[in-house]
C-alpha cells in the first residue's frame, strides 16, 4: 500500500468513526451544530472514495495516449471534491436555518461538547497526515482532501463555541454556530473548486514563481536572452517551456549542455 492509499484510507475510517459518534452526540447532547458537522464528516467521507479513485488513476505513468501522465485525473479529482464540500455547506446552512425557527429550547449536554473536542484533535491530525503526505507525493487530490480535514476541525470549534454559548444560557448560538459551520465549508470548497479550474484550464504559473524562474536563467552564464515562457500545473508538477538563446558560434553540443544545465537549474528549484 502506498503512503497515498494510507492515507486516504486511515482518513475514511477516521471520518467515519467521527461522523457516527457526532451524530449520537449531536442527538443525545441536543446539539443541532454538531449534527451539522456530522455532515460534515460524512460528506469528507465520501470524497475520501472521490480521491481514492483519483489518486490511483492520477499516479499511473505515462503511456502511448498519456505521454504527460495521468495527473489531470488528480486536478478532476480535487475540484470535484471542491464542488462536493459547496454543496455539503449549503445544505448544513439551510437546515440550521430551519432549526432557529423549530428551537426545542433543550441546552446541549456534556456529551456534545466531549464529541466536538475529539473531532477538533482528530481532524487536525489528519490534516497534518494528509497534507505532509500530499506535499511529499505532490497529490492535488491529497491536498485538497487535507484541507477539507482542516476545514472539519475548523467547524468543529465553531460547533464547540455554539454548544457551550448554549449552555450559558444563549440557545440561539448551538445553531448560529451550525449557521457559520457551514458558511467555512462553502469558502473551503469554493478555494479548492478555484484553484482545480486554474489547473484544469492550464494557467500559468504565479507571479512570484515566473520571477523566479527568470531569476534562474539570467543567472546562467550562457544563456544570452530567452522567450516564449510558457507554463502550467498537471497533477501537482509544474510544466515550464521556455526557448533560449545562446552564443551562435557554440557548437550544437555545447547549446545542449546549456539547454540541460537550465533544465536541471528548474527542476532543482521547483
Amino acid at each position: 500500500m502506498t503512503p497515498g492509499i494510507k492515507v486516504i484510507v486511515v482518513g475514511a475510517i477516521a471520518n467515519l468513526l467521527l461522523s457516527i459518534f457526532k451524530f449520537i452526540g449531536g442527538i443525545l447532547g441536543n446539539s443541532v451544530a454538531l449534527v451539522a458537522d456530522a455532515i460534515h464528516s460524512l460528506s469528507d467521507l465520501m470524497t475520501d472514495v472521490i480521491v481514492l479513485f483519483t489518486h490511483r488513476i492520477g499516479q499511473m505513468p505515462q503511456d502511448e495516449d498519456h505521454p504527460y501522465g495521468h495527473g489531470r485525473a488528480e486536478t478532476i479529482g480535487a475540484t470535484v471534491i471542491g464542488l462536493f464540500i459547496i454543496a455539503t455547506g449549503i445544505g448544513v446552512i439551510y437546515e440550521t436555518w430551519q432549526a432557529l425557527g423549530e428551537s426545542s429550547g433543550k441546552t446541549p449536554g456534556w456529551l456534545a461538547v466531549i464529541a466536538a473536542t475529539l473531532s477538533i484533535i482528530i481532524n487536525e491530525g489528519l490534516f497534518h497526515y494528509t497534507r505532509r503526505v500530499g506535499e511529499a507525493t505532490q497529490s492535488p487530490s491529497l491536498l485538497a482532501n487535507a484541507w477539507h480535514h482542516r476545514s472539519d476541525a475548523i467547524s468543529s470549534i465553531a460547533a464547540l463555541i455554539g454548544i457551550i454559548g448554549a449552555g450559558q444560557g444563549f440557545p440561539f448560538m448551538d445553531p448560529l454556530a451550525g449557521a457559520v459551520v457551514g458558511v467555512m465549508i462553502v469558502k473551503v470548497g469554493i478555494d479548492i473548486t478555484r484553484e482545480g479550474v486554474r489547473d484544469l484550464m492550464d494557467t500559468a504559473l504565479s507571479e512570484e514563481h515566473i520571477k523566479k524562474i527568470h531569476s534562474i536563467l539570467t543567472e546562467i552564464p550562457e544563456v544570452i536572452h530567452f522567450h516564449d515562457l510558457r507554463s502550467r500545473v498537471i497533477g501537482g508538477e509544474f510544466l515550464i517551456d521556455v526557448h533560449i538563446i545562446v552564443d551562435p558560434e557554440m557548437t550544437v553540443t555545447e547549446g545542449h549542455r546549456v539547454a540541460e544545465i537550465a533544465r536541471r537549474s528548474l527542476i532543482k528549484a521547483f
